[in-house]
């Protein structure tokens, strides 16, 4: 039940985040439920994410930034990934961080905004916490 409550949720945030976008990247294109379905991680493996409570606009790309880093590093190394949806994700990020960078929205080492000061999660978390910023993002919205 849990499960089915996580994917309408989910399904409502990138409803709205469709009707709300303007000239952005879809976040379709990030590959979450590929990653979700078919990357499997060890139990012991906990990436670094962002928490909201210190993440605002400033930090939204050294957030993605870290994303990026986490998934091109410790996911990479980690998890099994045999149809290298992760790859597909880092070439979304890029693209995004850039199309940031060039609207001017691009504050790399915000102060507090370290990836360091973040706890860690397990993998299915730091997914859903990559989609939520995702969705943020593409509604320009403060990270809550």
């Amino acid at each position: 039940m849990e499960h089915f409550i996580r994917i309408a949720v989910w399904i409502t945030l990138l409803t709205l985040s469709g009707c709300l976008q303007t000239k952005s990247l879809p976040i379709s294109d990030f590959g979450y439920s590929f990653m979700w379905n078919h990357v499997k991680c060890v139990s012991n493996f906990k990436p670094n994410i962002f928490p909201c409570s210190f993440c605002e606009k400033q930090c939204i790309t050294t957030a993605l930034e870290c994303v990026m880093r986490e998934l091109n590093g410790t996911v990479k190394d980690e998890c099994e990934d045999p149809k290298e949806y992760i790859d597909s994700g880092l070439e979304f990020l890029d693209r995004l961080i850039k199309e940031r960078s060039g609207k001017s929205h691009a504050l790399p080492n915000s102060e507090g905004c370290e990836c360091e000061r973040w706890s860690e999660t397990p993998f299915s978390e730091f997914l859903n916490k990559t989609l939520f910023l995702l969705t943020l993002q593409s509604m320009g919205n403060k990270l809550v």
